[in-house]
């Protein structure tokens, strides 16, 4: 009787946590585009374009990062929950647009 060879595999790693997932897009976004001021940029870039795809899952960090790091999620809020709660007058105040935002999250039962 004929043996089979065992082939060795390289072990899989664990998928990524949507945590870990969005922590590490998140800083190859801020790396790449935390010098830039236009959010044409910034809101264009393949990491945050990857946020956007991740859905509601990611909305709860959004939150928390946008809370703690006053990153500009604005985008990524609207688009993802079809919402703006900031309000015309308060448009590129980053600290409104936030509070809207935060706001907003807690009012939707949000938790982060």
């Amino acid at each position: 009787m004929a043996s089979v060879p065992i082939r060795q595999t390289a072990a899989v790693p664990p998928a990524e946590s949507v945590k870990e997932k969005f922590e590490r897009l998140a800083a190859a976004w801020h790396k790449a585009v935390a010098h830039h001021s236009s959010s044409r940029i910034r809101d264009n870039h393949p990491a945050y374009q990857e946020i956007i795809g991740m859905g509601q899952t990611v909305v709860p960090l959004l939150l928390r990062d946008l809370e703690i790091n006053r990153r500009h999620w604005f985008t990524a809020l609207a688009v993802i929950m079809g919402a703006d709660p900031i309000a015309d007058e308060d448009a590129g105040n980053i600290p409104r647009m936030a509070e809207a935002w935060l706001r907003w999250g807690r009012e939707n039962g949000y938790r982060w």
